[in-house]
């Protein structure tokens, strides 16, 4: 049988899972678009239908949640069930409705508000592969990301220091503490660059030009890091999708309809496109006929 993954999904209706990522992006497209009054004033009834269908749908998505996870095994049902609620996804889960019903019960509707109903985008990490293989790559390379922010404070704590040596006796506003001086270090280094606040001794500039360059290559070091985290995860994705069409072809050199079926619920899994998963299966399935051939020669 195919090696157990250790990334599964929701048993839910694939027609499904694309109904609740465009109801996530349609009602949070209405939320952005409710705060501009010339599109709030024509179309509020619009809107607000929007808004409370998709209410609707996450309070009923949230109550299913709930009973589903006091159906799993473990613990008693109730320790289950609150473990969910208690949970990220299942706080995500709750802020998705509960700010709007706040509002529709006449609380005025506030920037804070606002946010919470936003934080309904975060749902889409659930319905979407791509979400999963990011968090799962986070969690992978959590070590060498912990290890190049704590090199970035470092960085930031210095060149804060120094650019407040240079130049809080001439700029005694906006370098004349170390907290002030973090603002343009923080700018400096991730060359962002507002030029709001710039040093303006020789000295100044030519220790600003030096964190410039530092900069560049650190902001560069986590994207990196992800980036060969994401290479790698693919690759270890694939070889894992070979192997196990290698355990289903091994016995007679043929993939049943039930093993291409069982092989296509693993691509889906794994995230890995028909294209590529037919070629490995082609490739497989090549090599087993060749070890046959030879072995009844």
């Amino acid at each position: 049988m195919p090696a157990a993954h250790t990334h599964t999904r929701d048993k839910f209706p694939k027609k499904l899972y694309r109904f609740m990522i465009a109801m996530i992006v349609i009602s949070s497209v209405a939320l952005v678009l409710n705060t501009e009054p010339d599109i709030s004033g024509r179309f509020h009834a619009i809107l607000n239908a929007v808004e409370a269908m998709a209410c609707l749908l996450f309070i009923t998505e949230y109550l299913f949640r709930i009973w589903k996870a006091g159906s799993r095994r473990g613990s008693t049902a109730w320790k289950r069930r609150m473990r969910y609620i208690l949970s990220l996804m299942g706080v995500v889960d709750l802020l998705s409705f509960l700010p709007s019903l706040v509002i529709m019960a006449g609380v005025p509707t506030t920037p804070l508000l606002l946010t919470m109903q936003l934080l309904r985008l975060i749902k889409l990490a659930r319905y979407s592969l791509a979400f999963k293989l990011l968090a799962e790559v986070l969690r992978n390379e959590a070590e060498s990301l912990l290890v190049s922010f704590v090199l970035m404070l470092i960085i930031l704590v210095f060149a804060s220091v120094g650019i407040y040596t240079f130049e809080h006796n001439v700029q005694p506003l906006a370098f004349g503490s170390i907290p002030s001086a973090m603002w343009w270090a923080i700018v400096t280094l991730t060359t962002v660059g507002y030029g709001d606040v710039t040093p303006v001794t020789v000295e100044g500039k030519i220790f600003a030009t030096l964190i410039t360059l530092v900069g560049v290559g650190l902001v560069s070091l986590p994207a990196g890091i992800i980036a060969s985290g994401f290479t790698e995860q693919l690759r270890m994705r694939r070889e894992q999708f070979q192997s196990e069409v290698e355990e289903l072809i091994q016995d007679d050199g043929r993939l049943s309809r039930e093993d291409m079926g069982q092989l296509e619920r693993d691509r889906q899994e794994l995230g890995i496109n028909k294209g590529k998963a037919r070629l490995i299966i082609r490739q497989v399935s090549q090599r087993e006929k060749r070890r046959h051939r030879r072995e009844r020669q």
